[in-house]
C-alpha cells in the first residue's frame, strides 16, 4: 500500500498489557524469548517465579530469556500503564 510501510518479522507476535495502578498480570514465556516495553505510563515491576525482580519504566525496554518461565507485572500505583509484548514464535 503507498504510503504505508508494513514490518515482515516472519515468526514475531505481539501482545499488549494494559494495568490499573497496583493491579498484577501473570504471564510466562512457554519457552519463547520475550521483549517488553513500556509504552504508557510510570512503569511496572517485573517478579518472576524464581524471585528475581525487575523496575521497568516508561519507554524501557527488558528483554526476557525463555529460560525464565513464569512471571508477573505489577503496574505502579500512580495510574495505569501499558505494556508490549513482542515474541519470537
Amino acid at each position: 500500500m503507498p504510503g504505508r510501510r508494513r514490518s515482515d518479522c516472519g515468526g514475531c507476535r505481539r501482545g499488549r498489557h494494559r494495568l490499573d495502578a497496583g493491579a498484577e498480570a501473570a504471564d510466562g514465556t512457554q519457552g519463547r524469548f520475550h521483549i517488553l516495553n513500556v509504552v504508557e505510563g510510570e512503569g511496572v515491576t517485573v517478579h518472576t517465579a524464581a524471585g528475581d525482580r525487575h523496575e521497568l519504566a516508561y519507554a524501557e525496554t527488558l528483554p526476557v530469556p525463555a529460560a525464565v518461565g513464569r512471571y508477573t507485572l505489577r503496574a505502579a500505583d500512580s495510574g495505569p500503564v501499558r505494556v508490549v509484548k513482542a515474541l519470537v514464535r
